[in-house]
Parts: structure tokens; C-alpha cells; sequence
């Protein structure tokens, strides 16, 4: 109900809509001003095709009065500030006193009386659109006063026309209240959503990835109990700073896909996977941040699946720069899988394709019994929308 007689806030800057950010509201209100607007244009169409090219020269000058105001304030939509909020109400309410005072005292053709009668009407819904349903009340009764000084006989049917356009006023700010709750709370499961497939892509993809390569049985467990071991805390103390610092520090600014892919290969081989990063050009200069760590998060979950189940000790990581993309194909000789028979985990599905779908790319995966494995992904330079 705030949002019905809450239209001083959009006046003041200040809002206080339940479940609405003030910010929207700011700027969705004064933006249905278009709504009364366009109703009078249309309405003067009306009038103009109804009384023909023979209309009085008094007629026309009304139109052409009446066109002025209403493109200006249709101009000012589209350039909306809050210190125009204040102004049009004002001026729109005086010019349809001077409508109402030139259709009285000069003509008092039907024409002229319709198109200021729907100049009245906008009057109202403009009001209560921008200072809530007390002002556009309050604009009625101004209006019936000036129009029973004027012309008593015609003050009911002005009176019922008037009443319409502020009940319409209300149900169109309560409809809008009610979608922007409605898209509010779709807007909020919906992230709610995004950030627990988040949550889980990163548990996966860094925690539960080091603990099963804890649990990969090597030669040296065997050979150098107290080198292995030695192995594993230091993998778990580089990885335990690494999420430390992404926890607690933002990076201070964007890291390049080959910087990411050489650090990449570099933690590949302290866990036993000897990597090769080919940069066949130049890789995509203007590549976005988004596509930049879609691009390498799908490949070290590649390349994580290559060191636990390929059997291979090495693998390619080749880049190259497509039209409007990248393109980085993750290539491995080991022990390969049949991709029609095997269910796709977790890792596939979440950290590999529905990844570089959010980024707006696509990821195909390549793979047969004996013959290895090939991740090719690729990626936008430039989103059209942000991730997630």
C-alpha cells in the first residue's frame, strides 16, 4: 500500500517500498508517466481524424498546444532526473489550467472539450503516479472547483472521468509494485541458486580434488614413504593459501589466460602431471575476465581428470584465437573412456560444460578406449551479459 500513497518519495529521492529497492523504484515510476502520455496522444489523434481537415482553425491550434507538452515530457522520460520529478507535475498541472480556461472562454466546440478533458486525465495520472493517490485526489478537486466555476452543468461527467483515471493510476502503480516483487523474488532464488552450484563447482574443484589425489597410490609411497608424505603436506599447504587468499583478497588486476595457464601447468607438475601450454597466436588480447577464468577453471578440471584416471603423465594444452573467440583444447594419450557408455559426473557436466555455457561458450569432449582424451573448449572474447 506504501507504493500507492508513497509517490512523495519519488519527489524527495527518499523511498521506502516494502521488498523494493529504493533505486528501482526511482527509477521505474516517473518512466510510467509514459502510460498518460501516450493515452493523450492517442486520444488527440481521435479528436483531429474525428473532426476531419474542415476542423476550425481554433481546433488546430488546441492540437498543436496540446502536442507540445506532452513531446516535451515524453522527452524528459527518457532523460529522467530527480530534480524533473519536481517540475513536470507542476508544469503539466499548468498547462491544463490554461487548457481548460482557452476551451471555456473561446471555443466551446466538442472537439476542443474532449481534448481538454483528456489533457485532465493525464493531469491526474500524473500526479498520482509521481506524488502518490492524496495528491491526484487532490488535483480532481481542483479540478472540479475550476470546472464549476466555469461550466456547472458538465461537472458530474468531469467528475466520473477524472475519478477513472485515478483508480487506473492505482491499479497500474499496484500492478508494477506487484511485478517488481514478483521479479524480485524470482531474481533472488535464482542467484540464491547460481551461488550454491558455485559453492559446489569450487568445493569440487579445489578441495575434493586434492583430497582424491592424496588418495592416488604412487611409487614413491612405496620407495620414499617420507618423501611422499613430504609431497602431500606441501600440496595441501599450497593449496590451503590459495583458497586463504582468495577468501580474503580480490586480485588487484585481471590475470592474462597465458599467465593463468603457465601458473596451471606449474601446479599440475607438483602433483605429478607434466603439462605443455601451446600458444599457436596470440590468444585473444581483448579476452574478458569472465571467458579468461571459464576457460582456465574447465581446464584444470581437464586436466585434475587426466591425472586421476587417464594413466597419463602428460598432457597438451593448446590455445588458439578464433573469429569473436578462443579456443584452448586440453589433449591427453592415456587411457581414454567410451563417451556414449560412461555417465558424466560432477566434474564434467558442472566444472567443465555448464561452466563455459555460463560464460556463453560451449565445451565438446572427446574421447575412446585406448586412443586418450580431448577437452575443446571455447569461449567469447567479450560477454553480452555477466556470469551467472
Amino acid at each position: 500500500m506504501l507504493i500507492l500513497g508513497g509517490g512523495v518519495g519519488v519527489r524527495a529521492g527518499r523511498h521506502q517500498v516494502p521488498g523494493i529497492p529504493a533505486r528501482l523504484v526511482q527509477t521505474t515510476l516517473p518512466r510510467l508517466v509514459l502510460v498518460p502520455v501516450v493515452f493523450r496522444l492517442v486520444m488527440l489523434a481521435q479528436a483531429v481524424w474525428t473532426a476531419g481537415l474542415t476542423g476550425s482553425s481554433v481546433l488546430w491550434t488546441f492540437a498543436v498546444l496540446h502536442l507540445v507538452p506532452n513531446l516535451a515530457e515524453a522527452v524528459w522520460i527518457f532523460r529522467w532526473s530527480p530534480t524533473g520529478t519536481r517540475l513536470v507535475p507542476a508544469a503539466d498541472a499548468g498547462c491544463a489550467v490554461l487548457f481548460v480556461l482557452g476551451a471555456t472562454l473561446i471555443s466551446p466546440d466538442l472537439a476542443i472539450m474532449s481534448i481538454t478533458w483528456t489533457h485532465l486525465m493525464g493531469t491526474v495520472m500524473i500526479w498520482t503516479l509521481l506524488r502518490g493517490a492524496p495528491a491526484g485526489a487532490l488535483v480532481v478537486g481542483g479540478a472540479m472547483v475550476l470546472n464549476t466555476v466555469l461550466d456547472p452543468a458538465s461537472s458530474l461527467g468531469l467528475f466520473l472521468t477524472l475519478a477513472t483515471a485515478l483508480v487506473a493510476s492505482l491499479a497500474l502503480v499496484g500492478l508494477v509494485g506487484a511485478s517488481m516483487r514478483f521479479a524480485l523474488g524470482f531474481g533472488e532464488q535464482q542467484g540464491r541458486a547460481a551461488e550454491r552450484e558455485r559453492h559446489r563447482r569450487d568445493v569440487h574443484d579445489t578441495v575434493l580434488q586434492v583430497m582424491e589425489s592424496f588418495a592416488i597410490p604412487a611409487p614413491a609411497d612405496v620407495l620414499d614413504p617420507a618423501a611422499s608424505l613430504d609431497r602431500v603436506r606441501r600440496t595441501a599447504r599450497a593449496q590451503a593459501m590459495r583458497i586463504r587468499i582468495s577468501l580474503e583478497h580480490e586480485p588487484a588486476e585481471p590475470v592474462g589466460l597465458h599467465q593463468r595457464l603457465r601458473l596451471l601447468a606449474a601446479e599440475m607438475a607438483a602433483e605429478g602431471l607434466r603439462v605443455e601450454v601451446v600458444v599457436q597466436d596470440s590468444g585473444g588480447p581483448d579476452l574478458s575476465e569472465e571467458s579468461a577464468m571459464a576457460l582456465h577453471d574447465s581446464a584444470r578440471e581437464a586436466l585434475r581428470n587426466t591425472l586421476k584416471h587417464s594413466g597419463a603423465g602428460r598432457a597438451v594444452v593448446s590455445v588458439e584465437e578464433i573469429g569473436g573467440g578462443v579456443s584452448l583444447t586440453v589433449r591427453d594419450h592415456g587411457a581414454g573412456f567410451d563417451v556414449s557408455d560412461r555417465r558424466r559426473g560432477f566434474g564434467l557436466e558442472n566444472s567443465i560444460i555448464a561452466r563455459m555455457a555460463e560464460a556463453g561458450g560451449f565445451a565438446r569432449i572427446e574421447s575412446s578406449p585406448g586412443l586418450g582424451t580431448r577437452v575443446v573448449l571455447l569461449a567469447p572474447s567479450n560477454l553480452g551479459l555477466p556470469v551467472g
